[in-house]
């Protein structure tokens, strides 16, 4: 059963990677995903954008225990 993301909390996340997407200059847009995932074995947190489309996608990654960037990438196609 997916887990339910209280509502501040997955507004937070999103704008957290928003932050770290617009510092990059990279392109953000909707809609966007947020999931719980784990990443070498650490709970963490994967934000991506534009997810029904190829391109122009955002993927962040951070730590579930204290958001510290794990991972931040960009696919420009």
């Amino acid at each position: 059963m997916p887990m339910t993301l209280d509502p501040n909390l997955h507004s937070e996340l999103i704008a957290e990677a928003q932050r770290l997407a617009l510092e990059r200059g990279w392109t953000w847009r909707e809609p966007v995903e947020v999931t719980a995932a784990a990443e070498r074995g650490e709970p963490v947190w994967v934000i991506r954008t534009n997810i029904r489309m190829r391109g122009q996608n955002v993927r962040i990654v951070l730590r579930q225990s204290d958001r510290t960037l794990v991972h931040a990438g960009y696919l420009p196609r």
